[in-house]
């Protein structure tokens, strides 16, 4: 991908910004954690995450997938824009029109893609907006498929993308081409052509109360 002066500017903001927000999150986590009187252990059985896993995200040391953060919020018993969201930031005005100026994103940033998580201040809400950069270009950079309960629409802005659902032919998607399918298949999102996908993602997912009423959380360990 060829970048100008300005582009590389603009990435390497990105990747500080995210590092800070990772060690927030990381801080969050513990905070509620430990409020609620739960061992790292305990917290792993509610998730099903490992052990490390919780620890090296508590410390800011690696970035969650969206699947494993919302492993957490339900957890907690919250709503995975609750969790993400910073406290006391939402209020009765930004709960009825929520306004984000470009650059006040939070950024979560891992090894497949970056994600600006859109309007993370607003508290409570059932679909998660995200602009997406996809970092990976292939199936072999997965240890497996991405899976979590909902679903979730895809529109390319830029860029090729390969869309894989699990047992599944690939799908290749060019700027102006979207898809929507239940998040609960496992699928995986690949760069294929000479610039990196970038995508505007919309993710449904039930609350809490519903997963667990639905039996879902059991199949998400």
């Amino acid at each position: 991908m060829v970048l100008n002066a300005k582009g590389r500017d603009q990435r390497s903001a990105e990747g500080a910004l995210s590092g800070a927000q990772r060690a927030s999150f990381g801080e969050k986590i513990r905070n509620i954690r430990k409020g609620r009187g739960w061992t790292l252990e305990t917290l792993g059985k509610r998730s099903g995450l490992s052990f490390s896993t919780i620890s090296k995200a508590e410390r800011g040391i690696i970035s969650l997938t969206y699947d494993n953060i919302l492993k957490l919020a339900f957890a907690f018993d919250m709503d995975m824009s609750q969790l993400l969201s910073d406290a006391g930031s939402a209020n009765d005005v930004s709960q009825i029109v929520t306004v984000e100026r470009e650059g006040d994103a939070q950024v979560i940033e891992n090894q497949f893609y970056v994600m600006n998580m859109l309007c993370s201040a607003r508290s409570k809400k059932r679909m998660m907006p995200v602009h997406a950069t996809i970092k990976a270009h292939s199936l072999e950079e997965f240890t497996k498929f991405i899976s979590h309960p909902g679903e979730e629409f895809v529109y390319v802005l830029e860029g090729q993308l390969t869309f894989q659902i699990e047992g599944q032919a690939p799908r290749v998607l060019e700027p102006g081409d979207c898809v929507y399918f239940d998040s609960g298949l496992g699928h995986a999102y690949l760069s294929t052509g000479q610039e990196e996908a970038r995508l505007l993602v919309v993710c449904w997912h039930p609350a809490s109360s519903e997963i667990e009423d639905a039996g879902i959380r059991s199949r998400m360990m």
